[in-house]
């Protein structure tokens, strides 16, 4: 798997839904992040995000944050992701595993702050700010990803209120 910067070239053949998908995550490279907490409470985080050619979503943090808690406890997650210039979202479901070699963090955190660096004027995400433990990676392996395209229809009209809604069920290959 390797992480892609600002590349629209895919190393393997998508439908079109899914290079839409594929697309749209590529171009935004931050969302909310939704874990549960031990005591079964969501929790709801930003975070900075590269994507691989095959949907796996990858992400830092560090030890003995909540996030990292969370996700330790419960590996279920949801990422969304929204573009208020066209009313997009896209969510992930899937599950978050830890890849904590140094390797793995070197290679994860090298995309995810270059796209940091490249679209903020502040520069470094709010993980780097943080004092806690050490940088660890995790990455999200989708089950689904849904894409809405919310269309603005003319007051009162309200029968196009949804441009699409496509969506796939991930599996390996598909």
């Amino acid at each position: 798997m390797q992480i892609l910067a600002a590349r629209a070239v895919h190393a393997r053949s998508f439908s079109e839904r899914q290079k839409r998908i594929y697309d749209f995550l590529n171009r935004q490279r931050t969302g909310v992040l939704s874990t549960v907490t031990p005591d079964n409470n969501p929790h709801g985080v930003v975070v900075y995000y590269a994507i691989e050619d095959d949907f796996v979503i990858s992400f830092l943090t560090k030890k003995g944050t909540h996030k990292y808690d969370n996700l330790i406890h419960n590996d279920h997650v949801m990422l969304t992701v929204y573009e208020p210039l066209t009313q997009t979202t896209a969510q992930i479901t899937g599950r978050a595993i830890e890849r904590d070699s140094q390797r793995s963090v070197a290679r994860i955190a090298g995309a995810v702050f270059g796209d940091s660096l490249r679209k903020s004027s502040i520069g470094l995400p709010p993980i780097v700010k943080l004092q806690a433990g050490a940088f660890t990676a995790f990455q999200i392996e989708p089950t689904s990803i849904r894409l809405a395209l919310y269309a603005r229809p003319e007051p009162g009209d309200y029968a196009q209120l949804f441009e699409s809604i496509e969506s796939f069920e991930y599996k390996e290959g598909a």
